[in-house]
């Protein structure tokens, strides 16, 4: 099967519209897939060449879209472009997914410009403005890391048709993952947040986690009951704080220790450490992270 390149806009709703060679939304180019700006701080005084370097970002994307209604149809054609219009309402947010064959990257976007329409000679053109508040693509699936858990250490037989078990021998049905040190690797092209979940499944006492390499820590002043997850978020614009207990979710601000670093993960490998103050065999922790992308 031949391999073609899409671009997916999916809004809040879940509504889509594909943008492709083979779709009724024909798409001609695009712009803004890989190229970004780079804003460069610097200050100059009297007398100084040059200017001295303060730091830079990586300002919004901006992507535009152009294309033609693949119709000759007059009818269909002004109904695949009011649901263009429907689809890509500026007042709900989305994201633009980029596919080609099995490689997916996507961005989360608004409608900067509703479409743009200008009549052919055949066919119904558009231009479609979007705007990336966040510049970077990330993968379709988060990337999970278990520090201490629970591995499964029990099988059926699948020789004799039955389950069996050794009276004689020591039987184990789990095992307790040894160690409290887990490598995360940020595979992307710059520093990526991390969302970290500690899960109790007994009682423990202020829960933390420490990166290695910086010393940084986030650590929560709490004693957790067995069933309890705290969940925090670092990543730029997204860091939460929250207690989940008995089904119900809780700001949990107020249990952070006012020291807490909300750390970023490097490119390349990251070396983070729990513990807790009672009962860290008690403690589940998994890190949660998106590589982050300049370009698809």
């Amino acid at each position: 099967m031949r391999k073609i390149e899409k671009l997916i806009y999916v809004n809040e709703r879940g509504e889509k519209i594909e943008f492709s060679c083979q779709s009724k939304y024909h798409l001609n180019s695009v712009t803004g897939l890989s190229d970004v700006r780079n804003a460069i701080y610097s200050i100059s005084s009297m007398g100084q060449d040059g200017d001295t370097y303060l730091g830079n970002r990586i300002e919004s994307r901006e992507i535009e879209l152009t294309g033609s209604i693949n119709t000759r149809n007059k009818d269909y054609m002004h109904e695949l472009r009011r649901n263009l219009n429907r689809v890509l309402n500026p007042q709900y947010s989305a994201k633009l997914i980029y596919q080609f064959g099995d490689f997916i990257r996507q961005i989360d976007c608004k409608v900067d410009s509703a479409p743009i329409y200008s009549r052919k000679a055949v066919f119904q053109d558009f231009t479609v403005q979007l705007l990336c508040p966040n510049p970077f693509w990330r993968e379709e699936n988060e990337t999970r890391e278990e520090i201490a858990s629970w591995t499964s250490g029990f099988e059926f037989p699948t020789e004799t048709g039955g389950l069996e078990i050794d009276s004689v021998n020591e039987w184990e049905i789990g095992s307790r993952q040894p160690s409290l040190i887990v490598n995360v690797l940020n595979g992307g092209d710059v520093r990526a947040g991390i969302r970290v979940d500690f899960k109790a499944i007994g009682a423990v006492n202020n829960p933390s986690i420490l990166n290695v390499n910086t010393q940084e820590f986030i650590k929560f002043e709490i004693a957790m009951q067995a069933g309890d997850v705290l969940s925090i978020s670092t990543g730029y614009g997204e860091k939460t704080a929250v207690l989940k207990r008995n089904g119900v979710e809780t700001d949990a601000f107020r249990y952070l220790d006012t020291d807490s670093t909300y750390f970023q993960l490097e490119v390349g490998d990251n070396l983070f450490r729990y513990a807790a103050e009672k009962n860290p065999e008690s403690l589940e922790v998994t890190i949660y992270h998106n590589n982050l992308y300049l370009g698809v």
